[in-house]
């Protein structure tokens, strides 16, 4: 199987490329594929069968599928009937489009030897680049998300739960909220709030295991609310000349926090709450109120993709804020 030629354009293919001006259009000027490419190699080799689509095509294609919130049938037909999404994954109008098995198949390849974790790597580094992470601060945050599939019910006669579609995900609990699901923890860039480090867990979890793989070890100060304060772990931020800015929480030795704990807590709060903007758009804008798939590897691999695509729409709106006459995204 070789990798198919597409992209080839006609005159027809030029004048609907002129015309421009969409979000997809917009993440283009933001980045540079040519290391992604790179990154993740030719899809196909010498030898029998039917041709492959460019790996570069294929991810385009499921970013411009989470940014519409578009299951992988309607993407098929989006990208077949859409101009905006054929300019922007690469396809000429006479090229045949990849169908939903397809790009089925591109997500699985993805989630081997982290590549897509390697494609969101490569994406930070550019924006940083750009200077779009400033690392003045880390904000840490994490949010449940309910499994796709229906949860367990208790079964009658030896009270063992009957079993679920999916067999990874796992009650967790947040306040008075009981989930059946997963959990995102991400750090953030408190800057332009992009994405520097995401993990997911089964909802079980608590919010304060996993912290540390959050810190980026760049930044000048952590900040954070009262489930990530550890004396263990202001410890290792001060160690490593990182600011510790997470909320403190009141205790059996001191039931009721002083008030300049209580001022130094809303400050940090204020702060703080731009955590939840990825969450926001992630489940207002993604269809992340849900998994999508049923098991820990396929919702993992469509967890950070959506980091990356969320990464690059905050980056293309940041810049052309930037810009004169800049247009809002």
């Amino acid at each position: 199987m070789v990798e198919r030629n597409v992209g080839q354009m006609s005159l027809a293919d030029v004048l609907v490329r002129a015309r421009r001006g969409s979000i997809l259009d917009e993440v283009e000027a933001v980045v540079d594929w040519a290391p992604l490419r790179s990154l993740l190699g030719k899809r196909g080799g010498d030898g029998a069968g039917n041709s492959s689509y460019p790996a570069e095509v294929m991810l385009r294609c499921l970013l411009a599928g989470i940014w519409h919130n578009l299951s992988d049938p309607a993407l098929e037909a989006a990208i077949a009937d859409r101009l905006s999404f054929r300019r922007f994954v690469g396809l000429s109008l006479h090229d045949q489009t990849p169908d939903h098995t397809t790009l089925w198949r591109f997500r699985q390849e993805l989630a081997k030897d982290g590549l897509i974790e390697k494609v969101f790597a490569e994406i930070n580094r550019q924006l940083e680049a750009k200077k779009l992470i400033l690392k003045q601060g880390t904000l840490v945050d994490a949010s449940l998300i309910p499994a796709r599939a229906t949860p367990p019910r208790k079964a009658r006669k030896d009270g063992e739960d009957t079993p679920s579609a999916d067999r990874d995900a796992r009650w967790g609990r947040k306040g008075k909220k009981s989930v059946f699901g997963y959990k995102i923890h991400t750090g953030v860039d408190a800057g332009h709030t992009i994405i520097r480090r995401v993990h997911m867990t089964d909802a079980s979890i608590t919010d304060t295991e996993p912290a540390d793989r959050l810190f980026c070890g760049d930044e000048e100060a952590v900040y954070g609310d009262q489930a990530y304060y550890t004396h263990a772990r202001h410890a290792r931020l001060t160690e490593a000349g990182i600011k510790d800015r997470l909320m403190r929480r009141p205790n059996k030795h001191h039931p009721e926090l002083p008030p300049r704990q209580k001022l130094r807590n809303k400050l940090i709060a204020k702060i703080r709450s731009a955590v939840e903007r990825p969450y926001a758009v992630f489940k207002e804008h993604y269809g992340l109120r849900r998994m999508r798939f049923f098991n820990f590897a396929r919702n993992q691999t469509h967890i950070v993709l959506a980091c990356c695509a969320y990464n690059l729409r905050r980056a293309a709106g940041a810049l052309a804020a930037q810009r004169p006459e800049s247009v809002s995204v």
